[in-house]
């Protein structure tokens, strides 16, 4: 039966539990110390009488060994633990543990197994003893834990001093510490009112101070709900006007006039009692701002603190601020500045300066044997497997030509007029008129008519008259007129006429061309046969040869991702990378905008039209002011009191006088749901019921002669206000993300169409020098355990600053530096590399893909690790030996003089530098190796290739006439 498949079952590691790691936590370093520097602070710990080099000292070793002993072999039960502890005390666990000795005990412990573990030396100490010393106290501690059920010994863990905070091992597999490393400890007394703390706000979402900006919050919280009675009532007075005043307008001041009135002398101040009433972490944050609610007014708080949190939000922006992916070249290829950190390359701060090392590695010889040595040399240049193949028919012409135009056109036209216009007519007219006119017309008009008539008739004929009249008529018209006219006409006419015209343009064209051509054709219109271009990888032939150098004392290590300081080298000095910086993602919804990050983005996109944010409050003001001088003394009338968009009404506040002649009089305010009697003592402030828009104010009097109305109004910013606010600035914000990206990406075409113009990478005997270098430092690091950090003997001249080598330090350094460069035989170095996927997983997809024009570079490149093999100098075998024993170079002694066999002459180094021939043998025949290469070339001919055998070796047909011929 014939196999069809192989598999494994294989299934994810588990993360170890926090319960089962013991973090040893060194009380001589502080958190966040590097590894330099805690380094230093080793040695200083380790030349004190606190380092332990015996268990001698301890009061509780050997209850702790007893212990350690017990639970080697498997984990126990508490009782049992607890037994082991009276056993050799007399006491329980939680006695022991309670002992401030045991402690102590443990840091001192635990400061001597970290030490030891920073410089690589246990000093003479007994390093495993008290290592199991140190997991018997713990084995101690977890038993004294009354929830405990089994006891086992937890391996031992130093802290991480790479990152700029100390991480604990335990932190660093996901898991919190474990309760028994904590020590019991008294919580502190909180300082005022516990409260809960504000929420979140939802337009927040960057890592921010909390410890500046949770005090701040919940500061503007309680001042936002202060209800309308804590602000200082208005100054309330009742008089008469003044004689002086009067005068002074040239009147009599009228009798029983009184004035009545309100002023407030600190707008918006918080009572005694409101202050009082405040949290006491609120009344700090006030004063840490330098806000006395005393003597500042509401406003001003805010308007403080408001500061205080645009800034702490501005802050946490640029810290939270992602750095842009900053391009450079390795190779043939454009990698991001982040993959380089995947891969290795970091851009910490520069490590503190330590001694000369003392330290040395834990490598050993691997033994002494033939010194081979495999030499190449490049024979030729031969064309390859097929890369590709164009066909042209008969009477055909082939045109290829490739037009790559990137075109952006950005047009950006804003216009904004504004034109205002405001004319005001206000005419006042008091006129008080009485006229009282009198007048008295006697006319007397007696008329007096006498006359006697007698009439007789006697018969027809005879008749007598007689006749005698009284009259008298007396017309009697009496009209008194008195006329009193007193008039005062006081005419005030005002007018303004207000024009207001704000006109802006802006126009921006931008016209951005990115061009590439690239023409190239076959013409076979007058061929009769098809016509076929073929092209081939070319490869490289170098011919190898083993040479025998005779016995050596050999090195045989492994070092990890060889390539990674050039990588980073690259990164940091390319002029190329300097222009190629992608712009950071725009994460942020907008929703997610605040007072104090909208800036920095704006900065970070070159984005310049950006509003800021609405101010969280604004105040409004209204007067009203009237006179009444005719009978009956009634007055009343309505305003309108506009609130600014985005604004609703909280508070009202005002100040009023007014002019009465009696006590029986009216003088209401009506705003909103506010109903004010202002003949009684006026209220502090007046809460409103979120009025938006505007805010409407009627007035009512009766008997009151004058009367004047001041009204603060207090606004505070809506959500729909801010949320606008956002929606604006997000959009804006995104158009300059995207901006900013087009920028990025025609700047890489440009670079990568600019890259293809010239010869890329550089020489192979240049390459294998710097490979050799990089190996050859990887190499000493083992050798040494120490990183470079101590070196440098040149410092500036006192005088001029001109760079001067330090006497003292370079007679320190430079016996060092020959040593190590003379004690091996670097240029015999011999190394090979391993695949990619032996370094850092999240650097793979980019270093799998790395290459250059030179073969061997481009695996430099790609390594994730590489073996490497180097010699001792024949005769150096006992110093090398006494320094991996001691540390001590030279043999404890100074460097040698041209008497000292160990003396290397300067010729002999330029001669092995340079590989000068020597006494090396060739063992074996040479052998060609092919070498793939990334170049390409187009065959002369149209026929395909094809290859002969010419001994043991493949060549191409026309290679193979060659040499037959």
């Amino acid at each position: 039966m014939d196999e069809l498949v192989r598999f494994v079952l294989q299934r994810p590691a588990q993360r170890p539990d926090s319960s089962e790691i013991k973090v040893l936590r060194p009380t001589f370093v502080e958190p966040g110390t590097d590894r330099p520097t805690a380094r230093l602070k080793a040695r200083e710990f380790a030349a004190t009488n606190k380092f332990l080099r015996t268990p001698d000292p301890l009061t509780h070793a050997e209850v702790a060994r007893a212990v350690a002993a017990l639970l080697a072999p498997s984990p126990a039960e508490t009782d049992a633990v607890r037994d082991v502890v009276h056993d050799h005390t007399g006491k329980t666990p939680e006695q022991v543990v309670a002992d401030s000795r045991f402690a102590s005990e443990e840091d001192q412990l635990a400061n001597s197994l970290v030490a030891m573990k920073l410089l690589s030396d246990s000093l003479g100490a007994d390093a495993p003893g008290l290592s199991d010393l140190a997991r018997g106290y713990d084995a101690i501690r977890a038993s004294a834990s009354p929830v405990r059920e089994c006891v086992q010994l937890r391996p031992l863990a130093q802290p991480l001093f790479s990152d700029p905070q100390l991480v604990d091992a335990a932190t660093a597999f996901g898991a919190a510490p474990s309760s028994s490393d904590r020590r019991p400890a008294q919580p502190p007394a909180p300082s005022g009112p516990v409260s809960a703390p504000p929420t979140e706000s939802p337009i927040s979402s960057e890592p921010y101070p909390t410890d500046v900006l949770l005090p701040i919050d919940r500061a503007l919280t309680v001042l936002a709900a202060l209800p309308a009675a804590s602000f200082q009532p208005p100054e309330y007075t009742v008089g008469s006007p003044s004689t002086a005043s009067a005068e002074a307008q040239g009147t009599s001041p009228p009798e029983g006039l009184r004035h009545i009135r309100s002023r407030v002398n600190r707008p918006w101040t918080l009572t005694r009692e409101a202050i009082q009433a405040l949290p006491d972490d609120v009344r700090r944050t006030l004063g840490d701002h330098g806000a006395d609610p005393a003597t500042t007014g509401l406003p001003a708080m805010v308007d403080i603190l408001h500061h205080a949190r645009t800034q702490a939000l501005r802050a946490a922006a640029l810290a939270a601020l992602p750095a842009g992916t900053r391009l450079y070249p390795v190779g043939s290829r454009l990698l991001p500045a982040n993959s380089a950190d995947h891969m290795g390359v970091t851009a910490a701060e520069s490590r503190q300066a330590m001694a000369l090392p003392t330290t040395r590695g834990n490598i050993r010889p691997a033994g002494i044997g033939d010194l081979l040595i495999v030499r190449q040399h490049t024979l030729r240049y031969e064309g390859g497997e097929l890369a590709h193949v164009e066909n042209v028919l008969p009477r055909e012409k082939l045109n290829r030509e490739t037009r790559r135009l990137q075109r952006t056109e950005a047009t950006l036209v804003q216009e904004s007029e504004t034109t205002k216009t405001e004319e005001r007519d206000s005419q006042t007219t008091d006129r008080f008129s009485l006229k009282r006119e009198t007048s008295d017309t006697v006319k007397r008009d007696s008329e007096f008519k006498a006359g006697l008539a007698v009439t007789a008739r006697y018969g027809p004929f005879i008749e007598v008259k007689a006749n005698a009249d009284y009259a008298t008529k007396t017309a009697t018209e009496s009209s008194v007129r008195q006329a009193t006219e007193f008039s005062k006409d006081l005419v005030n006419r005002s007018v303004s006429k207000v024009v207001e015209r704000v006109l802006e343009r802006r126009s921006v064209t931008t016209i951005e061309e990115f061009e590439e051509k690239y023409a190239h054709g076959m013409d076979n219109t007058a061929g009769t046969q098809p016509v076929s271009g073929v092209y081939q990888w070319i490869d490289e032939v170098v011919q190898a040869q083993v040479y025998n150098y005779g016995k050596r004392q050999l090195f045989d290590v492994v070092v990890p991702e060889p390539a990674a300081a050039y990588i980073a080298a690259e990164q940091r000095h390319s002029e190329l990378s300097s222009d190629l910086v992608k712009p950071p993602h725009f994460p942020l919804t907008a929703y997610q905008i605040d007072e104090g990050n909208y800036l920095v983005w704006g900065q970070t996109y070159d984005v310049v039209d950006l509003e800021p944010p609405p101010p969280p409050y604004r105040i409004a003001g209204k007067s009203i002011a009237a006179t009444i001088a005719q009978q009956p003394l009634l007055s009343s009338g309505t305003s309108d009191l506009p609130i600014e968009d985005g604004y609703r009404a909280k508070y009202l506040q005002g100040a009023y006088g007014y002019s009465t002649s009696g006590d029986d009089h009216d003088l209401w305010l009506v705003a909103g749901k506010l109903q004010d009697d202002l003949t009684e003592p006026p209220v502090p402030a007046a809460e409103m019921n979120n009025e938006t828009e505007v805010l409407p104010v009627s007035y009512y009097s009766r008997n009151v002669v004058a009367f004047a109305l001041g009204i603060d109004l207090y606004c505070e910013v809506t959500e729909r206000a801010t949320h606008a606010w956002q929606l604006k600035t997000h959009a804006k914000l995104t158009q300059g993300y995207l901006t900013k990206l087009k920028q990025y990406e025609q700047a890489v075409a440009e670079a990568r169409s600019a890259a293809g113009a010239v010869v890329p990478g550089g020489n192979p005997g240049l390459n294998r020098k710097l490979v050799v270098t990089e190996l050859r430092k990887q190499c000493l690091m083992l050798l040494t355990a120490q990183h470079f950090e101590g070196f440098g003997a040149i410092a500036p001249s006192s005088t001029e600053g001109y760079p001067e080598p330090d006497l003292e330090l370079s007679a320190e350094q430079m016996p060092y530096v020959r040593f190590f460069e003379q004690a091996f035989e670097w240029e015999h170095l011999a190394f090979f590399y391993y695949p990619y996927f032996w370094g850092r997983r999240p650097g793979w997809q980019d270093r799998m893909l790395l290459d250059d024009t030179d073969p061997d570079f481009s695996d430099f490149l790609r390594a994730g690790a590489a073996r490497v093999v180097f010699p001792v100098r024949p005769g150096f075998e006992s110093a090398v030996m006494h320094f991996l024993e001691t540390g001590e170079i030279w043999n404890g002694g100074p460097p040698p003089d041209m008497a000292s066999p160990l003396y290397v002459p300067i010729l002999k180094e330029i001669q092995e530098a340079t590989g000068a021939p020597g006494k090396e043998t060739a063992q074996g025949e040479p052998w060609l190796v092919r070498v793939p290469t990334t170049l390409v070339r187009l065959r002369p001919a149209s026929d395909l290739p094809e290859w002969r055998k010419s001994g043991d070796d493949w060549v191409p047909v026309e290679q193979h006439s060659e040499h037959q011929t």
